[in-house]
C-alpha cells in the first residue's frame, strides 16, 4: 500500500466496517509514521482494490491489525488468498505467530480465521467501539509452506493465477499463485 491507495482504501474500510472503520488520518500515519507497519493492497488487472490487510511486525511476531474484502467482491475466496498472504508475509519476516483481533459478532470472519488454523485464545472486553463489543484474540503459528491454490470461484476470476509483487522489510520481490 502507498500514499496513493489511501482515498481507495479508506473508502473500502467504510464500505466494509461503517463508523467503525479507520480514518484517513489513520491510514497515512500507519504509512509514514509507524516503523513497525507493513500494508498492502490486493489490485485486479483494472487497478480496482479488491482488498487490503495491514500488521506491525514486532520482533518475531506479525499482528493482523486491518483486514478487508471489498463488500461487492465477497464470495469469490479473496479472503483466503489474501489471509493467504498475510502468511506469506510472515514467512518473508521471519515471524514465528500470526495475531490478530476480530469481533465476537463477526462469524465469517471467525470462520475463515479458524479455517486457516488460527486459535481462539482469548476475548478482550469492550475492545471495539461503534458499536461497543467485545474482540476475540486470535492466533496462528506461521505455516511452513503455504497452500496458495484457489477455490472454484478465485480460479474463475483468475484463470492464469495472482501475480505478487513485494516490497517490504524483507526487499522486493515477485511471484505468482499458483507458481507455473
Amino acid at each position: 500500500m502507498t500514499l496513493d491507495d489511501v482515498d481507495a482504501v479508506t473508502a473500502l474500510d467504510r464500505r466494509a466496517f461503517g463508523e467503525s472503520g479507520w480514518s484517513r488520518r489513520y491510514f497515512v500515519g500507519e504509512l509514514t509514521e509507524s516503523p513497525i507497519s507493513v500494508f498492502y493492497v490486493l489490485i485486479d488487472r483494472d487497478r480496482r482494490l479488491l482488498g487490503y490487510f495491514g500488521t506491525w511486525h514486532v520482533v518475531d511476531q506479525l499482528q493482523l491489525c486491518t483486514f478487508a474484502i471489498d463488500p461487492g467482491a465477497h464470495g469469490l475466496g479473496l479472503g483466503a488468498v489474501l489471509l493467504n498472504c498475510v502468511f506469506r508475509l510472515a514467512q518473508r519476516l521471519g515471524c514465528e505467530i500470526v495475531q490478530l483481533e476480530v469481533r465476537q459478532s463477526n462469524a465469517a470472519a471467525r470462520g475463515l480465521y479458524r479455517s486457516r488454523g488460527f486459535n481462539e485464545d482469548a476475548v478482550r472486553r469492550n475492545f471495539y467501539a461503534h458499536p461497543r463489543e467485545d474482540g476475540i484474540l486470535m492466533s496462528a503459528p506461521t505455516p511452513p509452506a503455504l497452500e496458495t491454490g484457489f477455490g472454484r470461484s478465485a480460479a474463475a476470476r483468475w484463470p492464469s493465477g495472482l501475480a505478487l509483487d513485494w516490497d517490504d522489510r524483507a526487499g522486493r520481490a515477485a511471484e505468482r499463485w499458483p507458481a507455473r
